[in-house]
């Protein structure tokens, strides 16, 4: 399954944008089902120009080849800039130069080469207009980090550095930013409800924390108790071993009963949640002792709950409305989501092994 479809092809907006190569979740790709991963060089793995990388970033990628990661620099670079880095790691980094970013074609031969898919592939680079839109343009997991400028001395390359991030502030606050809604907006997994979602398989991959909507999600819209199929399966999830919080924009006034109903699984709520907005979500997951990672928000909204889940770094799933009675601004908001749904790229789900399909 491409990660990139339809327009986003031709849209160098990159799947995540993260500080530097260190701050990327790589578990979470692990759980993903991502098994390459291409770096560009150039102020991406080390500073514009230098023959060298730090122990940092050597350690950084012995870790991912322990983890199982295929590992390879892909640079618009000649290859005696960068082959150091094959030396040093023994040939277990491979060196691709002079690769045309953000043409694709040789891009293409590496995946060969490597034996790897599109589709379990990340592309990690500092440049939106090369690494990000060639990795788009082959349906890769694209992530744009900022220039690396450790230890750097030189005023014209701190120079270049910053006029590359200017560039793309200016690009994001332009265009780029309603792409980048889009694509906040866009679940890992779309299901029916949620008795129809793999429980197993989330425990499985190390989540620890289902995070539910209320409205529409577990009860009809404005319904103040659960029924108890609901409540049967709480008592499976916490059987399970998995803690359980109701995040709702309502509040507090209407779950007096809620709460009564739910005190035997010491489920929390967290009423005014104030979705799409994450600050007050992820408050509370931090509270609870939670890694993002680890955390699973399930909701019937695309630009609320899943937006949310989103930006906050949860795992994130898509239920269809209980029933069609909704609020006004619901309702109006429901024709933008079937428009998004026709627009956006598919988001990697939570892989699977053999024994599992």
């Amino acid at each position: 399954m491409s990660h990139t479809t339809g327009l986003f092809k031709y849209i160098p907006i990159p799947r995540e944008h993260k500080p530097d190569i260190y701050s990327i979740d790589y578990k979470k790709m692990k759980k993903w089902g991502i098994t390459t991963i291409l770096f560009d060089y150039d102020f991406t793995v080390t500073v514009w120009k230098e023959k060298k990388i730090t122990n940092k970033t050597l350690e950084l990628f012995e870790r991912l080849l322990d983890d199982g990661f295929k590992v390879a620099i892909v640079t618009n670079a000649k290859k005696e800039r960068a082959i150091h880095i094959e030396e040093r790691t023994k040939g277990k980094v491979r060196v691709f130069s002079n690769m045309k970013k953000p043409g694709i074609k040789k891009l293409k031969d590496v995946l060969n080469i490597l034996n790897s898919q599109n589709s379990k592939t990340m592309m990690i680079g500092d440049l939106f207009i090369t690494d990000v839109f060639a990795g788009n343009k082959l349906g890769l997991y694209t992530i744009l980090i900022n220039p690396y400028t450790y230890q750097i001395d030189s005023k014209f390359k701190k120079f270049m550095a910053n006029f590359s991030k200017f560039v793309y502030f200016i690009f994001f606050y332009t265009i780029g930013w309603f792409f980048r809604l889009m694509d906040l907006a866009v679940p890992n997994e779309f299901k029916d409800n949620i008795f129809g979602i793999d429980y197993d398989h989330l425990k499985k991959t190390n989540h620890k924390l289902i995070i539910f909507d209320f409205d529409n999600t577990l009860v009809a819209w404005h319904s103040k108790n659960l029924n108890s199929k609901s409540k049967d399966l709480f008592a499976k999830l916490k059987g399970m071993g998995f803690e359980i919080l109701i995040a709702t924009n309502g509040r507090d006034s209407r779950f007096d009963s809620v709460k009564s109903e739910i005190s035997e699984f010491d489920i929390k709520i967290q009423t005014l949640s104030l979705k799409p907005f994450n600050f007050k979500l992820k408050k509370k997951v931090k509270l609870l002792g939670y890694k993002p990672r680890e955390c699973v928000l399930i909701g019937d909204q695309l630009f609320t709950d899943i937006t949310a889940g989103n930006s906050s770094g949860f795992y994130t799933i898509k239920v269809n409305p209980i029933s069609k009675k909704e609020g006004k601004w619901t309702k109006f908001i429901r024709n933008f989501e079937k428009l998004s749904i026709k627009m956006m790229r598919k988001k990697p789900t939570l892989f699977k092994g053999e024994d599992e399909i």
